[in-house]
Parts: C-alpha cells; structure tokens; sequence
C-alpha cells in the first residue's frame, strides 16, 4: 500500500474515472478543440459501436493470443490510374561517366523543380547549391514538413517536478502487510487545485458517512493464509454499498410433511418416472420406424431412379440399334450399285479392352496404331482412307509410305488418305482410341466434313458398345457385328456353337466356365474321357495374342496320366456317350479333380508371365471373365489361319491363309504368306462355311478362323487303298451290286417315286432269315460307303449337311484338322494381306491359293516376253513368299532415328525392290516406343527367311561407319525391364526354331 499524503497511480485514476469534472480549456489551444465527451455517474453506459469481427487467427497468433487488429472500413474509392507524369531519363553517356558534360534541361524538367533534377541525377552531385549572395534566393530551400493538421496541437509537457515526485510505484520487495483501513486523504494543496493541466479532485458526497463512523475491518488473516502469501497482488477496491436492513422479522419454517403427503410424492414420483420411460421407449419405437421408413423410402426412390435410368438406357439403346440396322438394311440393298461407286472408309483400331487390363499393358495407346497397314486399302481406285491414329505419325513414316504408293500408280497419295488425331487424347492415361474419339468434338467435325455428301462407312478393330456409339455419333454404317450380337460373337465359347452351326470339325472343347471348381471338374471330365490327349489348352475369353492362354502337359504329371487311363475303360464301358458332359461323367473323375487341382497350379505354363505372374491371378481372371479348355492334338503339322470378308448383300470373299510361327509354344512371332503346309481346299471350304453361318448371325465384315492340321489317329490304310482302286460304275447284266446312280439308263428311267414313298410312307427294312441278315447289312454298309464323297475337303472335313455322318476326319484320310479359335475382326495377320497385295502386287491363285504376281507387275510383263519358258518354270518365276512379323519390340531403336535407321538398313542390304517385287519394307514403325515390324517378300520360302533374318540381325547390330562407330553397346536380351511385348530376340529365336524352315 501507498501511504499517505502520496497517491498511488490507482488511486488518481480510480477517482478521476469516479467523479469526472469538466477541463478548464486552455487559452493557446484554438476554437476547433473539442473536449472529450463526458460520462455521468448514473445509468448504464452508451453503447458502443459494433465492430467488426475479427477473422479466426492462425499460427503463432493463435497459439499466443495476439491478433493484429481489425482495420476500419474507409471511405473513397481507389486510382487505378497512374497518378504520376512520365520523367525523361538521364542519357546513357552521363549514367557511364560522371565526369560528362550535363545535359540541357528543358522546360519540363526545370518545372520537377531543383531537388528533383539533383536526384535525378542532371545537376552533379558535386554542385554547390548554397546561395551565392545575401539578397539572393537560396537554389534549394528547405523547411520543416507538416506530418499533421496545424489545427490540432500537441499538449506541451510542463509538469512541475513536485508532482511526478508525488507518484511512486508499488515495486518494493517483498513483504508481509495485512489489510487494513485506508487513512483519510489530507486536503488538497492550493497550488494543486490551480493546476492548469489537471481537474481538481473531486470532494466527498455530501451524503456520504465519514470514515470515522464506518464499521472497523476485521483483524488481517493469520499467517499463512492466501493474504499473507499473496499480498503483494492483492488491491483494496472500496465502493459505497447499502447497509443491510435487519431490522425486518424472519418467518417461521414450514411444518414438516405428514406421511401421507410423503407417500402422495412418492406415488408421484413413480408415476412420473414410468410416465417419462414407457413416453422414452415410444420415442425410440417411433424414431426406429421412422429411420426405417425414411430408408425404405430413400431406397425405395433410389430403385425407382434406376429404373427409370435404365429403361431410359435401354430406350436410347434400342433406338441406336434400330438406326444402326435401318443403315446396315440400306448399305446391303445398295450394295450392288454402291461398291462401284467412290466410297470413303473410317478406320478406328482401337482395343476397346478393360481398363484393369489395359493399365498394364506397354504402349496401350501406340500398339493402337500398329495396322497402319490398313492405309494400303487405296489400290482400289474406289476407296478414300481416314485413319484415325493415337498420335501424330512422324512425317518421315508417311513419305516413306507416300513415295511407296506414288511408285505403284498412286496419284496425290495425301489426299486419298487422312489421318486424325483425337485432340483429347491425353485427357486420361491410357485412354481407349474410340473413347478419346468421342471426347474429341474437333477430331469429330473434321470427319464430318471429309464424309459429308459421300458414302461412308466405319471399320473398326473389335466392336463394343463405345464403337456402335461412334457410329451413331457419325451416323455411318458400322462394319463389323450387329449391335444384338456383338457380345456373343466376340466370345471364345461361342466359338464352339458357330462350328457346330457350320459343321465343323472341333476336338475336346469345355467352354462357359466361370468358377473354380467348375474349372477343375470340367478338366477332370475331359482328361478321363480323352486320356489320349496329352497337352490342354486354357484360353480367357475375351483375351489376345496369347496374354491370356496357358497350358498342361500330363506327361509331366505321371500320377493323373495313370489315374486317367486307369479310369477311362470302366467309364467308357459303362455306357457313356460322347455328348455326356465332362463334369458328369463317373465318380472316379473326382479322384483325377483331386490331383488336378494339387498339380496344375505348380507344373501350368503361362504363356506371357508378365500379364499374370501366376496361376492363381490367372484363375482369378479367368472365372471372372469365363474361359474355355481344349485339347493339343499330337503330331501337330501346322497351326493356320484362313481370312474372309463378308460383304453387306452375305456374299463370302476368302481373303487369303496364313500360317504361324511361334517362339515358344503357342506365342506368335510372326506368319507365313500363304500357309507353308495344309490344304488350300480346306482353309478355303472352312471359310466360306463359316462365313455364311456368321452372315446368318448378322455379320458384316472381317473374320478370321484358326484351324490347326495334325496326323490322323484313325487312319486306316486299307480304306485308302478301297478309295484309290475306287470301282467304275455297274454295268447291266454285271454281277455287281446295283446302283441306281451307276446304271447306264439310270436318266431314261420313269421319275415316279415308289408306291411306298408316294403314300407318304418310307419302306421299312427288309425282312429276311437270320442267315442273310448279316449279308444284307454288309450291302448296306458297302452301298453306304460308295456314296460318300471322295474328295480331300469331304475325307478332312466330312460330308456338308449330309444326314447320318459324322463331322470330322475320315479313316481313309492320312490328316485331319480341328477349328481351334474364330476372330469377329480384323486381326493383325488379315490386316497385313493389303500391303502384301499393294506393294508385291500379288493375288492368291483360286485352285492352291499360292501367291502369283499380277499382270501388272514389271516382272510379270518381262517374263510375258519369253516365249520358251514352260508353264510351270513361269509360276515358279512368278510366285512369292511372304514372311511378316507381329509388333516387336527392340531397345535398339532407341538410339537411332529414321533417317538413320533406313540409312542402315540400305547400308545392309535391307529394302525392298519395287521392280522385282522382292526384299524387305517396314509395315510398322516407331522408333520412339521401339517397336517395329516387317515384311519380307522373296521367290522361295528358304530365301524368304534368309531376308527376314538379315533385316533382324540389322535392327540388332544398329548402324555402322561415322554414324555409329561411337554408338553405345546394345543391351543384351533380358538386361532391360521385363515387357509383356513381343521382342526381338523372340522374333529371331522364332525363326530359328525348325518349324520355322
């Protein structure tokens, strides 16, 4: 505490906040001053105004409590303008030497003024700007700068000393006090209350009790209490409180409750409590039923949506298709007279895949460019080409295909054929050609306008639902399967279906499998029913180029070998038939499932490991999207593939045949053109077979159908020997057998029927003794076997919508074939016929289907000219090999670019020689994914293979001389990342391989 007669700072401020008496104003300050707004003792303060609040603090202000204040809101308005006049600089030569003549000053400069110049820097540093003489005014006058308005004035400081020496702080140390009564303040000094800077202090209210007559203070607290300890912080605060009026008298209590009102509260009590809970449980009931309702409505509207969503769908859906197939009715009634006309084609080689597959794939969006081939289509003087491709195309690759077509007759190559490039191709990694397309609305108004006022139509790669959406969007007509269709045709299992529809022959086929143990009990079925069967092929569905296929061999499972053909006899004995389902047949099948299904997963070959690391992905694939088994037949001769067209009016064009050359079993490395071993006729009857039952099926387009040739297991000798020493027809009066067919007036006899088959009634068979039965059924067997065709497609294919026979090979055949796969598209294999046509200019010959050169070829011509020749020294002359590879990839090519690539591949030996119509050609290429692939045409398969292999050995080595003499080493095979592409190496090992010679 202060003591008196000193004031503490509190004490002066607590009485003038208390008593607040007016400021006598002072004579020097002026007529504007305002004095501060006086508060009265009585009543509530004037409200503030509101401020506003401040905005939530961050950082270490809010952590520390300290917040920079709101700004007040301000009137006026900002200058965007600039508010100060453009200077003219000081020149270079004075900015470089400062000892330079000053530059003349004009009248804008001198109206800146003298500091300005100074500062500027065209008046010296070194100049004297003090006035020269006394009457003179002074170059640069200063004065004293008005930071505030002159109106208001600063209070000047003139406290006596005395006062201040009056104010003492309370910093003592430390000690112990108690509280007790403040002392009476003395009087006020003369000299005090005649300040001119301070109000008077204020005097004791008259109705106020003098300190005398107060009630004294209890005695401080004793030591230890929270004072004693605390009594530096603690403030006497006296304020004027009402004494408390006791004089008034205190009522009674109230009489205690009897007990029955006890027992009346406690009644209730109770009531009250089972009130609140039964009303608490009825709530919970009624809120229960109430959230349940809200979910019953909510997904009851949810339900309603989606269906009105889908038959929404559904409506949209059906009206495409019901435009799709008016278009498709239209294009094959003016079919005849449209193929004659000028017609433009769209070309979308887009893998419309999953998008969990595609994500893994290695260069997704380039390999959807890789038919480029497809541009070749413009030999016929008839067609436009509009390539739609992922990226732009390097322009050397197009000179290099442009120069091509200008030598082979072409006129203007780049205005027969476009190519777009979807603009919003990048709008999301790995984005599906036809998907990026229907995105891109400029790509989509540019092929508008080529084929605005021209027939035109859409060639896809496969077709899904975002292809049918294209052509709807375009409205062209959409080559490929009807809408309703489209699903089912592009399935593996229903490959089966389609041969059975075309009489086809087909091996062990389990398809539709769609779960684990379905998988294994089919297997299981069909290793029993076919224990001769040695290798079983497992295929994804939807899956290509062997990314999806994996195979068992049994020999190196010796346990299921055995158990098979242990089971086999008692099951085939007990009656089975050979259309009773493999997952059905006997009970020993599950034997043989138990040890499938503990060795498959270990001894399984994957065909492409980096797709699927394993067998259980694999399977999980697999039963996710369904998958098919077949059986391997033994002695496999070749692995073919026959390619047709199905035009809009059903008529069937076989395109050419191709045969396989793989690198590790069944991978493809690359194809020969045509096939190397197989029958022409067969290829040739499978195609058109089956090309009528996919036009029955609403095909229009491209197919291709894999058939694989093998020795035949039921070959009989004998017979083919009956067939070659075939009898001659009957003559009458021969002890012969008659044949009606065979007579010799078997013309000039009466047409009508016999009684029996006139009424309607079939003759039945022959009644004769047990003795001659046996004779009558040798007859007809004979009769049987003399009117079953004879020829090669009917002994490998069997009898075509022939009652009673059997599909498939027969005993007098030395070969058979399956039909293994079928493509609803256009593969890579039929997309390369139309540069191997282009630009050998050959054409199959319709009776073997070799490849012969046209009469417009330059060779062909000059060797027209040689009369001598014999006709089979001018086929071989004229006949050509082809040998093409799938899409590659090689590490080579990234260090090379086109220039030198093609500058390498000449230096080697490596082109293709237009005029003799032999060498090799780049019929896809890359350089900045490394990938390639290549056509090699030659007179004989032997040299074929040679130029394949010189061309390979080209890529791999990489350039030579200046270019390449400081050119790294190449990688070797396998250094690299692992790809799920085809390699170099796999090509190369594929043409080494001896299938391959």
């Amino acid at each position: 505490m202060l003591a008196s007669p000193q004031l503490s700072v509190y004490d002066v401020l607590r009485q003038s906040k208390q008593f607040p008496c007016s400021v006598a104003r002072d004579p020097q300050l002026s007529t504007e001053y305002i004095p501060p707004r006086k508060r009265s003792s009585s009543g509530p303060p004037p409200p503030r105004p509101v401020r506003p609040i401040a905005p939530p603090a961050t950082g270490r202000a809010a952590s520390t409590g300290q917040r920079r204040p709101v700004r007040q809101p301000t009137g006026g308005h900002q200058r965007s303008g600039k508010t100060t006049n453009r200077k003219r600089l000081l020149p270079k030569m004075n900015r470089l030497d400062p000892l330079a003549d000053p530059p003349a000053l004009t009248e804008s400069d001198l109206e800146t003024g003298l500091l300005d110049l100074a500062m500027r820097g065209f008046i010296p540093q070194t100049a004297d700007l003090t006035p020269a003489m006394e009457r003179g005014m002074p170059c640069l006058m200063q004065q004293p700068a008005a930071f505030y308005d002159q109106g208001m004035k600063q209070l000047p400081r003139l406290d006596e000393a005395e006062h201040l020496a009056q104010v003492k702080l309370d910093l003592r140390a430390h000690i112990l006090r108690t509280l007790a009564p403040p002392e009476e303040i003395p009087a006020q000094s003369d000299s005090f209350k005649a300040h001119p800077r301070l109000p008077p202090l204020p005097g004791r209210p008259p109705n106020a009790m003098p300190a005398s007559a107060m009630p004294a203070l209890p005695s401080g607290p004793g030591a230890g209490s929270v004072a004693e300890a605390y009594g530096t912080f603690c403030t006497e605060l006296l304020e004027a409180v009402d004494v408390a009026d006791l004089s008034a008298e205190v009522p009674a209590l109230p009489p205690p409750p009897t007990q029955a009102e006890i027992e009346a509260a406690a009644v209730t009590r109770i009531s009250a409590s089972w009130r609140g809970c039964c009303q608490r449980r009825r709530y919970a009931e009624h809120l229960r039923k109430h959230n349940a309702a809200v979910r019953i409505q909510s997904g009851w509207h949810t339900c309603c949506i989606r269906s009105a969503t889908r038959k929404e769908l559904l409506r949209k859906e059906e009206e495409e298709r019901k435009v799709q197939t008016m278009m498709m009715y239209q294009l094959g009634q003016d079919w005849f007279q449209a193929k004659a006309l000028r017609r433009v084609e769209v070309h979308v080689c887009s893998l419309s895949i999953a998008e969990h597959r595609r994500r893994h794939m290695d260069s997704y969006q380039v390999l959807q460019a890789s038919q480029i081939a497809r541009i070749f289509r413009l030999a016929d003087s008839k067609r436009d080409i509009i390539f739609v491709a992922p990226k732009h195309i390097h322009e050397d690759v197009l000179d290099y295909y442009s120069k091509i077509m200008q030598f082979r007759g072409i006129q203007n190559p780049p205005g027969r054929f476009q190519v777009v490039v979807p603009e919003n191709m990048d709008m999301k990694d790995k984005f599906s050609l036809t998907q990026a397309l229907l995105c891109s609305p400029k790509a989509l108004k540019r092929i508008g306008r080529l084929v605005r006022n021209r027939m035109a139509m859409l060639i896809p790669e496969v077709v899904t639902h975002l292809e049918a959406k294209l052509s709807n969007t375009l409205r062209l007509p959409l080559i490929g399967p009807s809408a309703r269709n489209m699903s089912l045709l592009s399935s593996k299992s229903n490959g089966k279906k389609l041969a059975q529809m075309a009489e086809l022959p087909i091996g062990p086929w389990a398809v539709d499998i769609y779960d684990e143990d379905e998988f294994y009990n089919s297997l299981a079925g069909l290793v029993v029913k076919h224990p001769e069967v040695r290798t079983w092929l497992f295929k994804i569905d939807d899956e290509r180029s062997s990314r999806g296929t994996a195979y068992i061999d049994l020999l190196k499972m010796q346990q299921v070998s055995h158990s098979a053909h242990a089971s086999a006899p008692a099951l085939l004995g007990g009656g089975v038939e050979d259309f009773t389902e493999p997952a059905v047949i006997g009970a020993d099948a599950g034997e043989v499932r138990a040890m499938l299904q503990h060795y498959v997963p270990r001894r399984v070959t994957l065909c492409n490991r980096q797709v699927y690391g394993d067998f259980a992905s694999w399977l999980a694939e697999a039963c996710r999207i369904g998958c098919v088994i077949q059986a391997v037949p033994e002695h496999l001769i070749s692995q073919t593939s026959v390619h047709f067209q199905v035009a809009p009016d059903g008529a069937v064009d076989v395109l050419g045949t191709s045969e396989t050359v793989t690198s590790t079993p069944f991978v493809r490395a690359a194809s020969w053109y045509p096939h190397t071993r197989g029958s022409y006729q067969v290829l040739q009857e499978v195609g058109l077979r089956l090309g009528r039952s996919l036009a029955a099926k609403g095909l229009v387009g491209f197919a291709s159908a894999d058939v694989v040739f093998f020795d035949n297991p039921n070959f009989d000798v004998t017979e083919q020997s009956l067939q070659e020493h075939r009898d001659s027809p009957a003559i009458i009066g021969s002890d012969t057998p008659e044949n009606p067919e065979d007579l010799m007036f078997a013309d000039l006899r009466s047409p009508s029927p016999d009684m029996s088959v006139a009424t309607g009634e079939m003759p039945g068979p022959v009644e004769l003794p047990q003795s001659r039965q046996a004779d009558y059924e040798a007859a007809l067997c004979h009769q049987e076997y003399r009117e079953r065709p004879m020829d090669l497609v009917s002994l490998i294919l069997g009898p075509h919508r022939h009652q009673g026979h059997q599909v498939g090979a027969s005993s007098s055949s030395p070969f058979a074939c399956w039909l293994v796969d079928i493509d609803v598209r256009l593969t890579d294999e039929a997309a390369m016929l139309f540069p191997l046509k282009f630009i050998g200019q050959v054409k199959a010959e319709p009776s073997q289907g070799l490849m012969h050169l046209t009469p417009e070829a330059a060779q062909s011509r000059e060797l027209d000219t040689l009369y001598d020749l014999t006709e089979e020294e001018r086929s071989s002359r004229l006949q050509r090999w082809a040998m093409i590879t799938h899409v590659a990839a090689a590490p080579q090519l990234e260090r090379m670019s086109h220039q030198v690539l093609f500058q390498a591949a000449k230096m080697r030996g490596v082109s293709f020689d237009l005029f003799h119509n032999t060498g090799c050609i780049f019929t896809f290429l890359d350089v900045v994914h490394n990938l390639f692939s290549l056509m090699a045409v030659e007179k004989s398969p032997e040299a074929c293979a040679r130029k394949m292999s010189a061309a390979l050995a080209a890529i791999a080595e990489g350039p030579k001389g200046v270019v390449g003499a400081k050119a790294p080493r190449p990688p070797k095979v396998g250094a690299g990342e692992a790809t799920d592409l085809l390699t170099l190496a796999d090509v190369q090992m594929a043409l080494r391989a001896p299938s391959a010679a």
